[in-house]
């Protein structure tokens, strides 16, 4: 059976993952994945374009709604770069939904975490290795907030220091400024059913030939225990044509590929796994270059994984390949 999505879409750009698997890249648009029945749930009319700020988020009783890491920055012109976020929290906290805080001039955010952290707190140049053990979210150029499924949240325990990595682009002819980061809504712990993680799944260390269409790379993860896959969200570069995850005879996604329109998937009917399944993860790529296209995190270099959203969280790591 095919697997349906509902909650709202999320419009991602995971270029900062070389901290997991060595690389991801730049953006490029391509055309929207066919899901049929997928897409944005019905809130009774188009959506409007508003900041994260301005949009209206529910806080269930006993959470809250607040920056959870943010930070100035300035960027010449014409040019890119990376400043990276650190705020530890004091409480532990169970987030439920994440607002991307993104002006003008941010490319993508990967947000992450760290139980021990040996850095302090405050705003620095980084690069797109820099990220800590855990990740909990990404977001790209015109985010859209992420809703976990009723019950379901992200722990964060109390002492961690979040990460927040920035891709700074300023295309313009003048100095930009801006303050980006991550505003998020919190459970009550009492309200949490299920604890959540995110999960990497896909081949690593591949290569597309020069001049090639339809060309197929597979691998994924196989799963170290018994988990529930609650939503997914697939990811490649500009080469990336099209993609199919599968678990156990059920499809959690499967069309075209746009780099520039990357999106969260929350299923309707979480899937349940056993321990040893293997989530297969099969990429298309269309390589017009005269040169061989590798693995890695550049616009000139490619990536295959399907981003898994999975309960309960089982800690370890991130990333999953084979």
């Amino acid at each position: 059976m095919t697997r349906t999505n509902r909650g709202r879409t999320v419009l991602l750009c995971l270029c900062a993952l070389g901290a997991f698997a060595a690389g991801c890249g730049d953006d490029e648009p391509m055309g929207e994945p066919d899901m049929g029945t997928t897409g944005p749930m019905d809130l009774g009319g188009e959506e409007p374009d508003l900041a994260p700020t301005e949009r209206d988020a529910f806080v269930p009783p006993g959470g809250d709604r607040f920056v959870l890491a943010a930070g100035d920055w300035t960027l010449p012109a014409g040019t890119e770069g990376y400043r990276c976020v650190r705020a530890t929290i004091d409480e532990t906290i169970f987030v439920h939904e994440f607002f991307p805080i993104a002006p003008l001039g941010t490319h993508h955010t990967v947000v992450t975490f760290d139980t021990t952290p040996s850095i302090p707190d405050g705003v620095e140049e980084c690069n797109a290795t820099t990220n800590a053990p855990d990740m909990i979210y990404g977001s790209g150029v015109g985010t859209d907030p992420l809703t976990l499924p009723d019950g379901v949240a992200v722990k964060i325990p109390a002492g961690s220091q979040i990460l927040v990595n920035l891709h700074l682009f300023n295309a313009s002819g003048e100095e930009l400024t801006g303050n980006s980061g991550i505003e998020v809504v919190t459970y009550a712990e009492a309200s949490v059913e299920h604890e959540a993680e995110v999960l990497l799944g896909g081949p690593v260390g591949f290569s597309i030939p020069a001049r090639t269409e339809g060309h197929v790379i597979d691998g994924g993860c196989t799963m170290q225990d018994d988990v529930t896959i609650f939503g997914m969200m697939p990811h490649m570069h500009e080469y990336g044509v099209y993609m199919s995850v599968e678990a156990e005879g059920t499809t959690l996604f499967d069309g075209p590929y746009s780099f520039d329109n990357q999106k969260y998937r929350i299923f309707d009917e979480p899937l349940q796994v056993s321990a040893g399944t293997r989530v297969n993860v099969e990429c298309t790529y269309d390589n017009p270059t005269d040169r061989s296209v590798g693995f890695g995190d550049s616009t000139l270099q490619e990536m295959c994984f399907a981003l898994l959203y999975r309960y309960p969280a089982l800690g370890d790591g991130v990333f999953c390949a084979f």
